[in-house]
């Protein structure tokens, strides 16, 4: 790691772990890279998973714009009222307030990085499904 004034490298130093111990059936795996304050706001960065057959569940995140990059398997994304199934080298955009949700109908895991942008703490899933 560099200092802060300069910028940062950073890797993922955790194991993966399921975050959202409050919502039982969401079954997305984590390991958090990056969690930095930025001029009263923070920027958030993981490395996402999700297993063949498992689901991160329909939400929105009330304050936070959501970049998420596709790596490897593919993955049902929902964004809003569109659908769709991503591969790997795609991007896909969620501004706050809009409902989403990752579905691995397939038979390989799914991976991908994630970046939220400005929350003032810890990001908050506002839950649309059981």
């Amino acid at each position: 790691m560099i200092s802060k004034k300069n910028g940062l490298f950073v890797k993922s130093k955790t194991k993966w772990v399921h975050p959202y111990k409050d919502h039982p059936t969401d079954r997305l795996k984590i390991k958090l890279i990056l969690n930095e304050k930025i001029r009263g706001s923070r920027i958030v960065g993981l490395e996402a998973r999700i297993e063949s057959g498992d689901v991160h569940q329909m939400h929105i995140h009330k304050n936070e714009y959501v970049l998420v990059y596709s790596l490897s398997g593919k993955c049902v994304v929902t964004v809003g009222q569109k659908t769709k199934t991503i591969l790997p080298n795609t991007m896909i955009f969620i501004p706050p307030k809009v409902p989403h949700r990752f579905y691995n109908k397939f038979s390989n895991p799914w991976e991908g990085i994630a970046f939220a942008i400005g929350t003032r703490k810890k990001i908050d899933n506002i839950w649309m499904e059981e």
